[in-house]
């Protein structure tokens, strides 16, 4: 049984991105347009996450509309202002009325009115572009919640062959970083479809103000397109890469940790701290290639905003002097409509950023989304089916019949396995390693279903009764025991949380664990090590068999359960076994033969197959397999070799 409950030991992720990260780049040729069809499928089952919050996201929607408006407004004060009140030939439309309609005929009053619509858009402004973003914190925080519980439903219903093929790392990546991606790809069509509509109605204010000047000001588009297009794919590029090693880095982390007591025990700590800082030092590296083309970025953006503001001022400024004071115009361009063009021309960036960086932006976010899909849509080992009967926890007969099982097509670890186990007994499946103990353990918790035959609970096929009240009726003591980071009590508690002090008291006593608890600095209360660092072997097998004592399942497995205790626990172990005969069904994997003497069956297994089978007595007189294994047991220690 020492596989069954083994968490998996993480180990280093492949550096090819592509590989584990699956971001499935956009192929060419006849496939992209599958390829664009998978992606829309991506974008829709991420946005339905956040279905739930659709008056947000109206409310949301509306404060855009609202902040887009108050951006559009916030240079016309500055530009009524010059044009219409500091000045004594009067220029301006009917957006200048508008702004001058409610305020005094003075010009003080109308100075002081401007100057107080403008503080009010800007402090509006700000109220809404902060109200903006605790509506998306809100958002991602929910969304990713959701996408957080499903991912970590499927991660527990997930079969250990799928745990033990892959590091603990990578799970912990998919649940810590790759779970924004949904909300990544909400906020990048959100924030897309707010730059196009911010832009084309910029665009239609500035053609309506002077065509000209409108297409002065877009000269530079194509050079904003280009910087965020070249270093758009850059930071993409290096985001992968730097996301990449950083999974890695986590499961170096984790990997480092778990082999401390290993490093200690054989010197290596230098080794380790090499292997660590070499991690350490890819990571920096990676970051250091994203941060400088994420300075480079807006070193362009700035030097081509500055280019576009100097023609702007430049054109605009001979456009002014020409409609102003060459040959005046009374519709001609205006200081105002120049500062209005400067503005916009300024707030031209976003748009155009959002827009150009849409593709690389959603790629990157559908590489995340979908590595959490991939693990959601993974078919489950064990399906629960949907006639699955109800069964309430009492003492049954177990039968095991005909049972076959492997874990890949051809192979064969059980064959043609047949048992029955009645309420009360004491059995032992005895064999060398290999034999297929463990794996009938697991197909008896339904870790697995049997590739051929069938195990019933009074008739009742596994597959036919509920994975919960399967398992409610076994209490499993597996070959590793593991602790909590928690009191001695919660652990002695995990499998019955509603036990009391006593009953854990009494499950510890009958356990061998007493003593020894009772000498901790605070008794049941004292909070133990991850993993009971601070127990012996020993220790924390007495605790886990405590665990399944207390709880009330009529079926008490136990795989290889004196293996770390000493002789004297030992056999306070076996004395509380005979003392539970009768009450519940033992079932016992172990190599100690002294355990099963006492048993009402002992299950000889070989080669996968139970190939003797009775009594302690009985066994001895055939002389047989079980025979020779005790003849073999070095001066009455009676251990499988």
């Amino acid at each position: 049984m020492k596989n069954i409950l083994r968490s998996s030991k993480a180990g280093s992720l492949s550096a090819n991105w592509s590989a584990s990260a699956d971001p499935n780049p956009p192929p060419s040729g006849a496939y992209q347009e599958g390829f664009e069809a998978r992606s829309l499928a991506v974008d829709l089952r991420a946005t339905s996450y956040f279905n739930p919050d659709w008056r947000w996201i109206a409310l949301l929607v509306v404060l855009i509309a609202l902040s887009v408006v108050i951006g559009l407004l916030e240079a016309w004060p500055l530009a009524v202002l010059i044009d219409s009140v500091l000045t004594q030939t009067p220029h301006g439309d009917w957006i200048h009325q508008a702004f001058l309609s409610r305020l005094p005929a003075s010009k003080m009053g109308q100075v002081l009115g401007l100057v107080l619509i403008g503080m009010t858009l800007q402090i509006i402004g700000y109220a809404v572009w902060a109200s903006r973003m605790m509506i998306n914190y809100h958002l991602n925080y929910r969304g990713t919640t959701r996408v957080r519980y499903d991912l970590f439903n499927k991660f527990q219903v997930l079969g250990l062959t799928f745990h033990r093929s892959r590091p603990q790392g990578d799970a912990i990546y998919r649940l810590s970083a790759d779970a924004f991606g949904p909300w990544g790809i909400m906020d990048t069509v959100i924030g897309t479809s707010v730059a196009a509509v911010t832009l084309t109605v910029m665009t239609v204010i500035l053609l309506s103000r002077n065509a000209g000047l409108t297409l002065a000001a877009f000269s530079v588009a194509p050079f904003i397109i280009w910087s965020n297009w070249r270093f758009g794919l850059r930071i993409h590029e290096r985001a992968l890469e730097s996301k990449q090693i950083d999974a890695d880095l986590t499961s170096v982390i984790q990997q480092a940790m778990s082999r401390i007591p290993l490093a200690q025990a054989f010197r290596r700590e230098r080794g380790e701290f090499r292997i660590f800082r070499g991690a350490v030092r890819r990571s920096v590296h990676a970051l250091l290639r994203l941060n400088w083309q994420e300075q480079l970025y807006p070193l362009a953006r700035d030097t081509v905003l500055a280019v576009g503001g100097a023609i702007i001022l430049g054109y605009g400024g001979y456009l002014v002097y020409r409609d102003q004071f060459l040959r005046p115009v009374a519709t001609g361009m205006t200081v105002g409509t120049l500062l209005i063009f400067l503005d916009y021309v300024r707030k031209l960036w976003d748009p155009l950023k959002w827009l150009t960086e849409f593709v690389a932006k959603v790629r990157l976010f559908e590489a995340a989304a979908r590595r959490v899909f991939r693990i959601l849509d993974m078919p489950e080992s064990i399906v629960e089916s949907a006639k699955s009967v109800r069964i309430p926890v009492k003492p049954r007969t177990l039968t095991i019949d005909k049972v076959g099982f492997g874990y890949r097509a051809g192979q064969v670890v059980l064959a043609e396995v047949s048992a029955e186990i009645r309420h009360g007994q004491m059995v032992a499946f005895i064999g060398s390693s290999g034999t297929g103990k463990s794996t009938l353990l697991a197909l008896m918790l339904r870790f697995y279903d049997p590739t051929a035959g069938s195990l019933r609970l009074d008739g009742i096929d596994f597959r036919d009764m509920r994975i919960a009240d399967v398992r409610a009726h076994m209490a499993l003591v597996g070959q590793e025991s593991i602790i909590l980071p928690a009191t001695v009590a919660d652990n002695i508690g995990y499998g019955r949380p509603a036990a009391n002090h006593l009953e854990i008291a009494e499950a510890a006593m009958r356990a061998g664990a007493a003593g020894f608890i009772e000498q901790l600095p605070e008794s049941y209360d004292t909070i133990l090590a991850e993993g009971g660092q601070n127990l012996s072997g020993g220790q924390r097998q007495r605790i886990a068999i405590a665990r399944a004592l207390l709880t009330k399942a009529p079926f008490l497995v136990l795989d290889e359960p004196t293996s770390a205790l000493d002789p004297e626990h030992e056999k306070h172990l076996i004395e509380t076994l005979r003392a539970l005969k009768g009450l519940r069904t033992i079932i016992l994997v172990t190599h100690r033969l002294e355990s099963v003497v006492d048993c009402d069956q002992i299950f000889v297994m070989q080669g996968g197959r139970i190939v003797e089978r009775g009594r302690h007595d009985e066994l001895l007189v055939r002389a047989g397999l079980y025979a020779r294994m005790q003849d073999r047991s070095p001066r009455g220690i009676n251990r499988l070799s």
